[in-house]
């Protein structure tokens, strides 16, 4: 793949996630603490339509690829194998929320959403400012906290087992 189509992708993967973040309808970091049975039901909406877009995940997990292949190559195997279980186990955790083994927000733990936001803080602006270094120091965190997120899917899905 040349360079041209590798940082059009890249770019193209921006701005999905930018549109991602931006829009209220499909973002990870959603009030999992809210007060009102009204707003939890709207809010996991929002959610389902996250654990289920593979079409959005698509694009993710080909932007995170191609970062690991031009900034940190030794992680490229194990972001591959990251993604693959996370698209296994939401889709396990969408059925489950389907046929109400799992109540909506109940899923994602506070303090994860609170890293994840916190870190993908760092990697925007990583990635905004083009910064190779950051970008080599945070794509090691970030994978890692994606593959914390499968140990939280794990955990929740033993809990309905």
């Amino acid at each position: 793949m040349t360079r041209k189509k590798v940082v059009s992708l890249g770019l193209i993967c921006i701005i999905s996630v930018i549109a991602l973040i931006s829009s209220q309808n499909a973002t990870y970091a959603y009030d999992i603490g809210s007060g009102s049975q009204q707003k939890k039901d709207n809010d996991c909406g929002s959610h389902s339509s996250l654990l289920i877009n593979n079409g959005f995940s698509a694009h993710l997990n080909m932007y995170y690829e191609l970062l690991a292949e031009k900034y940190r190559p030794e992680y490229l195997d194990a972001w591959r194998d990251i993604s693959k279980e996370q698209a296994v186990l939401k889709r396990k955790i969408s059925e489950a929320m389907k046929s109400g083994k799992i109540m909506h927000g109940d899923v994602i733990e506070e303090e994860w959403l609170k890293k994840h936001e916190e870190l993908q803080t760092l990697f925007v602006q990583a990635v905004e400012q083009r910064n190779e270094k950051a970008l080599k120091k945070i794509i090691p965190k970030v994978f890692q906290q994606q593959k914390d997120l499968n140990k939280m899917y794990k955990k929740r899905l033993e809990i309905i087992n």
